[in-house]
């Protein structure tokens, strides 16, 4: 499986100040969720927001760009648990849906369940996700592999979306986002 422009959805789940700090590098964490953001909305993908209902509000770089997304409030750990954002999802006629955000064991796991179960492809960024200790997350990776999700990379993600250097936006966007130049 490839990812197809015309398909992705993605997903950021629960990027939230209660949370980051008890996180393995939330901060890094942090980074790669608005760098995901960012590329998704130079590619013209739709991103959709999680945020548990106890874990605080959303950092104010990624607040700005919460205001530019749809937001699912949730108490659920799968977010198609909640029937308003099961409807969006179900009724979306996107069928690839890229994950990224907290907790991989938890979360992600829960949520990319639900996704395979109504039909979805499901991908997540294995550099983009986090959990309380590391252990917890490098499991979690390999047992989404095992269950058919495909594990990929920021990098990855960007050159599947992308798909040719003759991409008329290919040299502005790696400068922007490869090279080490994205700093926020």
């Amino acid at each position: 499986m490839i990812l197809d422009r015309d398909q992705v959805t993605v997903l950021l789940c629960d990027i939230q100040l209660d949370i980051l700090p008890l996180l393995v590098d939330g901060a890094g964490l942090l980074h790669g969720c608005r760098w995901v953001a960012d590329v998704s909305k130079e590619f013209g993908l739709p991103v959709l927001l999680t945020k548990h209902k106890k874990l605080g509000e959303f950092p104010p770089s990624l607040g700005k760009r919460a205001d530019e997304m749809p937001v699912f409030e949730k108490d659920y750990f799968d977010l198609l648990s909640d029937s308003h954002a099961a409807d969006h999802v179900l009724n979306d006629s996107r069928n690839q849906y890229v994950l990224a955000g907290a907790e991989t064991h938890v979360v992600l796991l829960q949520t990319a369940l639900s996704l395979l179960s109504h039909g979805k492809e499901v991908f997540v960024l294995g550099d983009t996700c986090q959990a309380r200790n590391a252990v917890d997350h490098t499991a979690e990776l390999q047992r989404l592999q095992s269950i058919g999700v495909q594990i990929l990379t920021r990098e990855m993600f960007f050159f599947e979306i992308i798909r040719r250097s003759e991409d008329p936006k290919y040299i502005k966007l790696a400068r922007a986002y490869l090279d080490g130049r994205y700093l926020e």
